[in-house]
C-alpha cells in the first residue's frame, strides 16, 4: 500500500463505552463474558487479541462501567509496590500485559486483587504462555483464570469498524466504496485504520470513489 501524499485529519476519539461501541457475532459472546465479573470462575480474566482487535476499547470500556482502574502496560510497570497495594482496593485492568517486564508486579497485583476480592482484567496480544514475564507462580496462577480471545471480525463489525476510521479521518466512506474496500481488505483488523489513513492522506479534497480508491491503494 502506497504511503499518503499528506497528513489526514485525525483526532482521538472519545471512550467508548459497550452501548457505543459496535457488538456483533464476532465480539458480542466475548464482551458479554467479561461484563460479568460475578460470574469468573477466578479473580482474574484475561482477553486476547489481534493488533487492531479492539481489546484497548474494551479494556477501557470495562474499566469505565466497573469504575476501575485502567493502566497501559508502560504505566503499569512505573509503579511501585505501596502503589499496588493501594490500587487492587478496585478493580484493574492492565493493557498490553505481554510488555510487562516485571513479574513479580503482576504477581503483587493478583495477590491483592485477590485479598480484596476484587477483579483484574489482562489484555494482551499473545497467551500468557508468551509474556514476557514468565515464573513458575506466575503461570500456576494465570492457569486458573479464564482466558477469551477474540476471533476474526464478520463482515458487520469490519463495517462498522471501517465507518468508524474514516469519521475519525474526516472523509466520507460512499456505500459502494465501503463495499470494496470489505471485499478487498478480507476481514482484517489490522487494515482498517491504514486503508482508513492512507485514503484520507491520499484523496486531499477529491470526492471518494471506487476508481479513486483503487488508484490510491495501488490496485490495477
Amino acid at each position: 500500500m502506497p504511503p499518503s501524499r499528506q497528513i489526514p485529519i485525525k483526532f482521538p476519539e472519545a471512550r467508548l463505552s459497550f452501548e457505543d461501541m459496535a457488538l456483533t457475532g464476532a465480539n458480542r459472546a466475548v464482551c458479554a463474558a467479561i461484563r460479568r465479573p460475578e460470574r469468573w470462575p477466578y479473580h482474574a480474566f484475561c482477553l486476547i487479541g489481534a493488533l487492531g482487535s479492539g481489546i484497548t476499547t474494551i479494556a477501557k470500556a470495562w474499566a469505565d462501567e466497573r469504575g476501575a482502574r485502567y493502566f497501559s502496560g508502560s504505566e503499569f510497570s512505573m509503579l511501585g509496590i505501596s502503589e499496588i497495594e493501594a490500587i487492587t482496593a478496585t478493580d484493574l485492568a492492565i493493557d498490553d500485559v505481554e510488555t510487562l517486564s516485571n513479574a513479580e508486579t503482576l504477581l503483587l497485583s493478583l495477590s491483592g486483587i485477590k485479598r480484596h476480592d476484587t477483579r483484574i482484567l489482562l489484555a494482551a496480544h499473545t497467551v500468557p504462555g508468551q509474556w514476557r514475564i514468565q515464573s513458575p507462580d506466575l503461570r500456576s496462577r494465570l492457569q486458573g483464570a479464564p482466558l477469551a480471545e477474540l476471533p476474526a471480525p464478520d463482515e458487520e463489525l469490519m463495517r462498522a469498524r471501517l465507518k468508524r476510521a474514516f469519521a475519525r479521518c474526516y472523509l466520507d466512506l460512499p456505500k459502494t466504496v465501503e463495499d470494496y474496500l470489505v471485499t478487498r481488505i478480507g476481514l482484517d483488523y489490522s487494515l482498517i485504520e491504514q486503508s482508513a489513513e492512507v485514503l484520507a492522506g491520499a484523496s486531499g479534497d477529491r470526492p471518494l470513489t471506487i476508481p479513486l480508491a483503487r488508484e490510491i491503494l495501488g490496485e490495477d
